[in-house]
């Protein structure tokens, strides 16, 4: 199989959140990497679904709460921006 680089970055991403999301059904508190894999995750599915900028960035905002992250963690996220296609433009 061969992809772009683009589409290796949001292979990355969704694995990231996988095992991510597995992690926190365990209980386990995510570190910087696993919650802005999920953040991210949670956007890009929202732009593939169609949803608006604005559905999926309400969507993406409360993928996770200060209790599923470390200490400090949501102090280091006050934003991410990705690379999503939107129907909308």
């Amino acid at each position: 199989m061969q992809l772009t680089p683009r589409e290796f970055d949001k292979l990355l991403i969704y694995m990231m959140a996988d095992v991510a999301l597995k992690r926190k059904a365990k209980g386990l508190k995510l570190n910087y990497p696993e919650a802005v894999a999920i953040i991210s995750a949670v956007a890009l599915d929202g732009a593939r679904a169609g949803k608006t900028i604005e559905d999926v960035t309400k969507d993406a905002g409360a993928a996770l709460t200060k209790a599923d992250v470390m200490d400090g963690v949501a102090d280091l996220v006050p934003m991410i921006q990705i690379e999503a296609v939107f129907t909308d433009g």
